[in-house]
């Protein structure tokens, strides 16, 4: 919902306390709240103190001015929660618009995943993905491993850390967005799987309405069984839902099949307002299921290594991804 000025005043003065680390007085607020804009006097900025004091949101210390209480920073946060709803799936589609991908010639910028985890663990985790590659629970075969002291966008990995890339299922958006077909993501979620065979979606978070990658959530929240489901065919995997056009259904299952050797993953696509793993699709669009690029991460987890991970975290040149087969 869009805030009055003052309701607008109140949250940037907590963000400056909060951000200064110390109390400050009404001069400094003032200053710093004419610094973005606002036409403000020391008067007003005590006024608006007094009122944050009622709130508890800041207290007096001394004679130095005001802090932000314990209080005050959970309002903040809350706040601005309340304002990167929404921001996964603009972040989402931004760089689905930037993927440059060209499977005639196998080249261009995908959407990569970054995952951080100790040095030690590194052949563990390669076999793992590796099987779930085999078990055909992986968008792509293709990983980036960069060693200590390798730069990661202007970033040096640390010592006895791995950074390991692996596809974003953001990248086949991409490839359909490039085709002339656009594509609309709406949820993320858990598929659960019966005899080998994704049965229907048992969680779901609209990109729309999370300020985290849904998938991100569940991951962290261990609520996946991909090993289990490699060995007994039977789980919960990682799995998100988008919509397409329905007169673009033929092109795009000619183009998910033109680009399966390196990015699959494809668990249905329905016809037209057909329901998908049990969610409706809208009047005259197609909804398609696809496995998530976390799932390799998931089975990592599940496996015992202990993980740090980004998902959605930039493009990367396919160029510089190598088949899995290739870095065992």
């Amino acid at each position: 919902m869009p805030k009055t000025m003052d309701e607008q005043k109140l949250l940037d003065i907590l963000s400056i306390l909060y951000d200064s680390r110390e109390s400050l007085g009404a001069t400094v607020i003032a200053r710093r709240l004419e610094s973005m804009g606002y036409d403000i006097g020391e008067r007003m900025v005590r006024n608006y103190l007094q009122m944050l004091d009622k709130k508890r949101f800041t207290k007096k210390v001394g004679r130095k001015g005001r802090a932000i209480t314990a209080e005050g920073v959970a309002e903040l946060k809350a706040e601005r929660v309340h304002e990167r709803v929404g921001f996964v799936k603009s972040l989402i589609q931004d760089l689905t618009c930037q993927v440059t991908y060209d499977s005639a010639v196998h080249d261009g910028d995908i959407v990569v995943n970054c995952t951080l985890l100790n040095a030690d663990d590194i052949r563990k985790a390669l076999s793992t993905i590796k099987l779930v590659y085999e078990k055909g629970w992986m968008i792509s075969p293709l990983v980036k491993v960069l060693l200590e002291g390798d730069e990661l966008e202007g970033n040096v990995i640390s010592k006895g850390k791995v950074a390991l890339l692996t596809v974003c299922s953001i990248t086949i958006d991409g490839i359909l967005m490039n085709a002339g077909i656009p594509t609309d993501p709406i949820y993320g979620g858990i598929v659960e799987v019966r005899s080998n065979t994704p049965e229907r979606f048992v969680e779901i978070i609209r990109f729309d309405g999370s300020s985290l990658d849904p998938l991100e959530l569940f991951l962290a929240k261990g609520m996946t069984s991909i090993l289990k489901v490699m060995e007994t065919g039977r789980g919960k995997v990682l799995a998100n839902y988008r919509e397409i056009p329905a007169s673009s259904r033929d092109e795009a299952m000619r183009i998910l099949d033109d680009i399966s050797e390196h990015f699959s993953g494809i668990l249905m696509v329905g016809e037209p307002e057909e329901k998908v793993l049990g969610l409706s699709a809208s009047q005259r669009r197609c909804g398609i299921a696809m496995l998530g690029g976390l799932n390799p991460i998931a089975a990592m987890e599940e496996a015992g290594v202990s993980t740090r991970t980004e998902a959605i975290h930039g493009l990367m040149s396919v160029k510089m991804m190598e088949h899995i087969d290739d870095v065992l």
